[in-house]
């Protein structure tokens, strides 16, 4: 290389570089202020445009509020995990373990008292992956109060799925479209009954195939690097959502790992083939938006797909923009004030 093209390229490096730190700069701003607003203790946010990342953490993560956020912090996902959940799934669709469009029933006969959740016994694994399956919702009043009664209890299928027993369907199967958290309880039942536990299936298909080291079912809250959650009066609110290991929500991550997932499962197919991962992608005819364990939509950046996650105390919202090979991701250890996505105003700012 000549001296000419040598001082070209470390200029153009300098550019480079110094529009990322601009844009992390501009994020990390905006991130500061998006929390201060809605009342959010903490957040990290992680984005690759076109292969280029930017970073940004903003808060606190600890009752004593002595722990800054970092980039290794760890969150709870909440729904944000159904995604990672479905691809497990199809992962199994795809390797002959299951049928996308036979009974459920021979895989979750044996939850005690099953029968007494209504249509249970006739509805497809495609219709509870899509939320077509008209199930009734376990995740209640009753079963919050339960829950905050006993707020480190790891709560069994079993147990959980008897708060929607005897209760009447949304609607007969296939019929409809109603977000049902009754539908990924039963999914994650289903990946531990083939590979042992939910643990073992989502390590194994998932987070190890990602390169996700961060990402875990459920935690512990001795671990390190770990953001507690804080409801809307301040409480940390964190141990029910660290005793989570339901198929419903049962991820806890990094901003980073969590883009792992997404780009492992859009750009390099570790996780499925093209075929299941069209019709991950596919809305159904009652809802164009939601696929298999992922939502669809468009903005004025173009298509993406992703999945938002809220719980008591947590808040996560992940997109991919595969026009233009962009995935964002933004953790939070509290729930807006506001329905006003940060994810808007990050991609105001990068695109």
């Amino acid at each position: 290389m000549t001296k000419g093209l040598c001082r070209l390229a470390i200029s153009l490096l300098f550019a480079l570089l110094g529009t990322l730190f601009a844009h992390a700069n501009e994020i990390t701003t905006q991130l500061e202020r998006y929390i201060d607003e809605q009342n959010i203790d903490g957040a990290s946010f992680f984005a690759s445009v076109d292969g280029k990342v930017i970073e940004a953490v903003a808060g606190t993560i600890d009752p004593a509020q002595k722990e800054e956020t970092a980039v290794g912090t760890r969150f709870y996902i909440a729904s944000t995990g159904k995604m990672m959940v479905a691809a497990a799934i199809l992962s199994m669709v795809e390797d002959g373990s299951l049928q996308l469009d036979e009974r459920i029933w021979p895989l979750i006969k044996s939850i005690g008292e099953i029968e007494r959740l209504k249509n249970a016994d006739v509805v497809t694994l495609r219709q509870i992956l899509n939320h077509t399956s008209g199930l009734a919702e376990y995740l209640n009043e009753e079963f919050d109060d339960a829950s905050q009664r006993e707020p480190a209890k790891r709560w069994t299928p079993q147990e959980a799925l008897s708060f929607a027993y005897d209760a009447k369907p949304a609607f007969s199967p296939g019929k409809s479209f109603e977000y049902t958290n009754t539908n990924y309880v039963l999914l994650g039942y289903i990946l531990g009954q083939i590979d042992g536990t939910i643990e073992k299936a989502l390590e194994n298909r998932i987070f190890n195939k990602a390169g996700m080291n961060t990402a875990s079912v459920g935690a512990q809250a001795s671990a390190p690097h770990l953001a507690h959650g804080f409801d809307e009066d301040g409480n940390d609110a964190s141990e029910q959502a660290w005793a989570s290991i339901l198929g419903d929500g049962p991820v806890v991550s990094t901003a980073q790992d969590v883009a792992k997932f997404m780009q492992a499962l859009f750009d390099s197919r570790k996780l499925l083939g093209q075929n299941l991962l069209d019709q991950m992608l596919t809305g159904s005819q009652h809802d164009e938006g939601y696929g298999l364990g992922m939502g669809v939509d468009e903005d004025e950046w173009g298509h993406w797909y992703g999945h938002a996650g809220s719980y008591g105390g947590f808040e996560a919202d992940v997109r991919f923009y595969p026009d233009l090979n962009s995935v964002m991701v933004v953790l939070m250890n509290g729930n807006p004030d506001e329905e006003n996505p940060f994810l808007d105003t990050a991609a105001q700012k990068l695109f």
